[in-house]
């Protein structure tokens, strides 16, 4: 069954923060709204034309999907200026709460700029975040959704993009590195690699 390819909009956040929890969540234990305010909302809110996703022709339901901004030093002083806070007060709510699962939430409080590792964002100033559902993974969509990415960044004339994943995502850096990516800096926490970021000139 193929699935549908079409524009993101702000009615996918839910549907996308599933996918993501699907994806790097052992069970569904992620606060949805601290999670769209960290991964999702910015994008969708800012640039829903350059994001996509993968819809079930059936259930309608998002499986897959790839969300992008064309400028990440306007991005990331937006994050840290607007959507940063928003995350420590909601954080806060929930601690006041006595949330469940606070601690395995913690990690949503993690950002590091990208500026600050050093990476030419002149030559690759777009970034991507991309996950499919493990069910329909190594069936094309993947590159799919990249191709439809890269074709729309072209017509926009944004010279090239980067994403980072975990330094152990051998299968996820397989992807990108057979999509033309080249592996462009490595971050290193406690002296062994942690993100790997990698980046495509257009």
């Amino acid at each position: 069954m193929q699935m549908i390819l079409r524009e993101s909009r702000q009615t996918d956040e839910h549907d996308i923060a599933e996918v993501i929890m699907a994806c790097h969540w052992e069970s569904p234990v992620a606060d949805h709204e601290l999670l769209a305010l960290r991964w999702i909302r910015q994008f969708l809110v800012t640039e829903p034309q350059n994001g996509y996703v993968l819809e079930h022709p059936d259930t309608g339901k998002v499986v897959g999907y790839i969300v992008c901004v064309t400028d990440t030093m306007v991005y990331e002083h937006e994050f840290e200026m607007t959507y940063f806070p928003q995350i420590m007060d909601r954080f806060n709510e929930l601690e006041v709460q006595g949330f469940e699962y606070l601690e395995e939430n913690r990690r949503l409080l993690s950002f590091t700029g990208v500026q600050d590792t050093g990476i030419d964002l002149a030559s690759y100033p777009a970034h991507l975040h991309i996950n499919i559902l493990p069910a329909y993974q190594r069936s094309g969509y993947g590159g799919m959704l990249l191709s439809a990415y890269e074709e729309n960044l072209r017509k926009r004339r944004v010279q090239g993009y980067h994403l980072g994943t975990a330094a152990g995502n051998t299968q996820g850096i397989s992807f990108y590195k057979k999509h033309a990516l080249d592996l462009l800096h490595t971050t290193y926490k406690d002296g062994k690699p942690a993100i790997s970021f990698l980046g495509k000139r257009l």
